[in-house]
């Protein structure tokens, strides 16, 4: 493995190729509107998305843009992927693969030296994936017990390591059917690691028996069994839930999307379904997010007809807010701020929208293709595109760019932000972006 190393006394530009096209004006920094305020941890970013799933950081002393001088490291991974870095304390946590065999390296990563820690290699069958899909696409999670990876071909698994990578448990939990890969992630919710599988019945290969989707949920400790309720089967989806405090039953509840349920909520404890609104006829591949009393989703397809969508939590109905079609994504997640949702679709169109209304603000083309979702970062909105160009827009109602930087390599992981760092996984890559 590689790192190479960048202070302030000595900047080594090939790291990542940077070119900046900068504007001198900066951002106010903003308060929180209708959604709720980030809520990052001292001790990291533990999901896909960060806590709750938001995508949100207001305090982040990282420089955004940032210059040659502000690269910490760059280290190179065991292998290739799309699986986005989680933070526990001074860890980083992800999974690499070789895309010729399909085995996967679950790898620590020390935040502050960009030095491997440790590495796990698993086994795994070559399998058909999407062309932009990896063997290596899920995200893990981490709390204080344990970092949790999954990892699929015909079959699903999901194992538990302590952060210093001994193994703690490790589930088969049974055959995977789609038409693009796995790609699903976990998330600790309390005492449990809550895991979609989703599968297909739909557009499968002939004789192909349909899989079984249901959201499974496991005592984080030792991996027992602690619910699973069955969902209907029609494409696999690939969303990780989000938290929120149904207003209805007073019950904690994940909130999820899928085709054949359309948007939904289960109790965390329990997994009952509290109430479902099938809004979606496309497939959902995006995180839902909770801002303020909306749910927020997504649907579409790679041929187009995508729609984000809001959903009124409160209302018994679970009523349609809105519907949007320009700008709309179909990977990327929306994200929220200040009263304001931003949509960054797969092919370079940026939308801002009005909340709770959806009334449209700004559209501006922005080009490139994207598939990992924005962040916001002390209300700068942060789009990466797959050839990996960092754009860099204000989180408002006025359209400003402020600025691009090149990263050198291909990329459809999600940014992991903290107090003090921005990590990005590019192919074959970590790097580390800092003050």
């Amino acid at each position: 493995m590689k790192i190479l190393r960048i202070t302030r006394l000595r900047i080594a530009l090939s790291a990542l190729s940077l070119a900046f096209a900068l504007n001198a004006a900066g951002v106010a920094q903003q308060t929180t509107g209708v959604e709720p305020a980030s809520a990052l941890a001292d001790d990291g970013w533990h999901r896909l998305r960060g806590p709750g799933g938001n995508g949100v950081v207001e305090d982040c002393s990282v420089p955004i843009p940032w210059s040659p001088e502000q690269i910490h490291w760059q280290t190179e991974l065991l292998g290739s992927g799309d699986s986005s870095p989680v933070v526990f304390g001074q860890t980083a946590f992800l999974m690499s693969c070789d895309p010729e065999s399909a085995k996967r390296y679950l790898q620590a990563i020390d935040l502050e030296t960009g030095q491997q820690l440790w590495h796990k290699q698993v086994s795994g069958k070559t399998t058909h994936l999407h062309k932009k899909n990896t063997f290596a696409s899920s995200t893990p999670a981490v709390d204080a017990r344990a970092v949790y990876f999954t990892w699929g071909d015909s079959d699903v698994y999901l194992a538990a390591f302590t952060h210093t990578g001994d193994e703690i448990w490790q589930r088969k939990l049974g055959r995977f059917v789609s038409q693009h890969g796995y790609g699903a992630s976990p998330v600790v919710v309390g005492d449990l690691v809550v895991l979609f599988n989703s599968q297909a019945a739909e557009r499968l290969p002939p004789g192909t028996k349909p899989g079984t989707s249901r959201i499974m949920a496991f005592d984080a400790q030792t991996g027992a069994d602690a619910w699973t309720t069955p969902t209907t089967t029609t494409r696999a989806c690939y969303g990780v839930p989000a938290p929120f405090r149904d207003a209805n039953s007073g019950k904690d509840a994940l909130l999820f999307a899928n085709t054949g349920d359309g948007m939904f909520a289960l109790e965390a404890a329990t997994g009952k379904m509290l109430w479902n609104q099938p809004a979606l006829e496309k497939r959902s591949v995006s995180c839902p997010v909770v801002v303020g009393d909306l749910g927020i989703g997504s649907e579409g397809s790679g041929g187009g007809g995508n729609i984000v969508f809001g959903v009124d939590l409160k209302d018994p109905s679970h009523r349609v807010v809105f519907r949007i079609q320009r700008a709309a994504a179909y990977v990327p997640s929306p994200i929220a701020y200040n009263g304001l949702l931003f949509s960054w679709s797969d092919r370079g169109i940026v939308g801002c929208f009005e909340l709770p209304s959806g009334k449209p603000v700004w559209n501006k083309r922005i080009g490139g293709n994207y598939s990992s979702s924005p962040v916001i970062v002390g209300g700068k909105l942060l789009g990466i595109s797959e050839d990996g160009l960092v754009t860099i827009l204000a989180a408002s109602k006025n359209f400003e760019k402020l600025g691009e930087i090149k990263l050198g390599e291909n990329t459809k992981a999600t940014p992991c932000v903290g107090a003090d760092y921005l990590l990005i996984r590019t192919e074959k890559h970590l790097t580390k972006v800092g003050p």
